[in-house]
């Protein structure tokens, strides 16, 4: 029931009143130890009004307390008039894609985001990304698929192919979704624009600790501080809030490395394609009309240097006698992003008090499945879900990983068994795999790829 407001001077230092607008803060929240968490409602001053004609009633499972004032004498309600609820506070580490989808996931839910990237500007770097249906079932939800599908490129046909050009296999995705793939700086950039968490650059993350009212206190290396009231890490591989939670160690390297590039050239709209040889693969993706996206791998060691030959004739060395397009590929190709392949056991325990892990910061994958955003999508979309449902706890955050785990360390493994068979340089196990491709009908391949890509996040039950 509503309780009436008694003189207090606690109360009526933090009233204000101007050209008729009363402002009353919630009685029952004011001893809260933070101030930004006030609840309070301004309202026009009702004819004929007087102290004991307003009512409050303080807010325990909604967003909002209520303030009503009613004119002397009319026992009538006036109304209640506009809340500033409680703003809970999320800290986002790292401004990459499952961050930003997180952000926007919880724009109008009552939680202020704050995003901090540790590089002086938010941007991606990188060549292309795919985007599967499973993730774009997700920015439909949000309002942006358009937005997506407007700069990314559709895959219309993916052909498996040896080293010679000789086809193993041809099939088209079939999904109520298209399968894109897209520039990933453009994906990154329509993500920004779709969201309103506060954004901070230049923000590393030092360290973290967690106050005993369940609050956590941020120290970033440029001496920053910052306490809110949940805090996400969504830092990627080399994730520093996750040596925190889980303490796990390093990555595991899986043994090989992996090239990309983006180049102009002339290929059939939609040409997507996977290369198998010898330790050594190619992909090839469009990305918008005329401009195609590709990945080389090759078996070496951790971190192995491209010099003193450079990368493109390293490439070249390798791959220049490859089928058409696969050397004009690299040949047009200006700039290389190199990266070493590694991932992490799949394991629980991905959050600690109000300090949860997303994206690769909870479960990174190699590339095989194309399925790493992805994941972080699908990730963001139900962490988000369990918070707007649960609120910030325990229970929304295994809640989420729940939910989330299983599926999530199925495509850890799989992407892993997928890069031991395609890198495999075993003569009887690369025979038998260009065999399996060969004899599998297309129908078969797309049903085994169903579990992956037609997964739809959205029909959890949260």
């Amino acid at each position: 029931m509503p309780q009436q407001i008694r003189h207090s001077p606690l109360l009526l230092q933090h009233q204000r009143q101007n050209a008729g607008v009363l402002l009353w803060t919630c009685f029952q929240c004011w001893p809260q130890p933070r101030p930004h968490s006030y609840q309070r409602a301004y309202f026009a001053r009702p004819a004929g009004w007087c102290e004991q004609s307003v009512t409050w009633l303080h807010a325990t499972t909604r967003f909002f307390c209520s303030v009503y004032a009613s004119t002397t004498g009319s026992g009538v309600d006036a109304g209640c008039f506009i809340h500033q609820p409680i703003m809970n506070e999320i800290a986002i580490i790292g401004g990459g894609i499952g961050g930003l989808t997180l952000a926007i996931c919880l724009k109008k839910s009552g939680y202020s985001c704050h995003i901090y990237e540790k590089n002086d500007e938010f941007r991606e770097v990188g060549a292309a990304i795919s985007v599967f249906p499973n993730a774009l079932t997700v920015y439909q939800e949000l309002g942006i698929l358009d937005d997506i599908l407007r700069v990314a490129g559709e895959v219309k046909d993916v052909f498996l192919k040896t080293q010679s050009g000789k086809i193993l296999s041809q099939s088209s995705p079939r999904y109520d979704l298209p399968t894109v793939c897209m520039h990933r700086p453009d994906l990154h950039a329509i993500l920004l624009r779709h969201t309103d968490a506060q954004l901070h650059s230049g923000h590393a993350l030092q360290t973290f600790s967690t106050l005993p009212n369940g609050q956590v206190e941020i120290q970033f290396t440029n001496g920053v501080r910052k306490t809110v009231d949940a805090l996400v890490g969504a830092d990627g591989l080399n994730s520093v809030v996750r040596d925190r939670v889980i303490n796990d160690g390093k990555p595991v390297f899986r043994g090989y490395s992996i090239w990309r590039g983006v180049c102009r050239l002339d290929l059939a709209d939609g040409y997507g394609s996977e290369t198998y040889g010898n330790g050594q693969r190619v992909g090839i993706v469009p990305i918008k009309e005329g401009v195609f996206g590709w990945w080389a791998t090759l078996n070496e060691p951790f971190m192995q240097t491209d010099e003193p030959e450079g990368t493109k004739q390293k490439l070249l060395a390798h791959f220049g006698d490859w089928h058409y397009p696969i050397p004009a590929l690299i040949e047009h190709t200006e700039h290389f992003i190199k990266n070493s392949l590694s991932d992490r056991v799949p394991v629980r325990g991905w959050s600690q008090g109000n300090v949860v892990l997303l994206g690769d910061a909870a479960h990174p994958t190699t590339p095989n499945l194309g399925q790493g955003g992805c994941m972080a999508i699908e990730g963001a979309y139900i962490l988000a879900r369990c918070i707007q449902k649960y609120g910030l706890n325990q229970e929304a955050f295994t809640r989420y990983e729940m939910l989330h785990f299983p599926r999530a360390k199925a495509v850890v493994d799989a992407s892993l068994a997928i890069g031991r068979i395609g890198q495999s340089k075993n003569r009887l196990v690369r025979s038998a795999r260009n065999t399996l491709f060969s004899l599998l009908p297309p129908r078969l391949t797309l049903r085994m790829m169903d579990t992956y890509f037609s997964y739809d996040v959205r029909k959890l039950a949260i």
